[in-house]
């Protein structure tokens, strides 16, 4: 399996294992891929775009082994689409 591209072209919102309150909401990771770093896999990729927030477009990396889950969208506009509306789970809290 290519690890490269299992989610190419997605936005990841990923829930941490045991969390501090500032992302209980989750972290967005755009283009993500995966890398190994010092015998551990991370997700890594860009905090997707969105003006109003100064992390936008800045590198992310999360370790798989601290990952609970995730949700995946077919691509940076569905997620944002998503995360501006009122779905549970989802909200303004996780444009990161």
């Amino acid at each position: 399996m290519d690890l490269n591209n299992i989610f190419k072209g997605k936005v990841l919102l990923v829930y941490l294992i045991n969390p501090p309150n500032e992302f209980t909401g989750g972290l967005a990771i755009a283009t993500p891929r995966v890398e190994e770093k010092l015998g551990r896999y991370f997700v890594v990729g860009k905090v997707p775009g969105n003006p109003s927030n100064w992390t936008s477009g800045l590198s992310i990396s999360v370790a798989f082994d601290q990952i609970a889950h995730y949700m995946e969208f077919a691509d940076e506009s569905d997620f944002i689409e998503k995360a501006a509306s009122d779905m549970p789970g989802i909200g303004n809290d996780t444009l990161q």
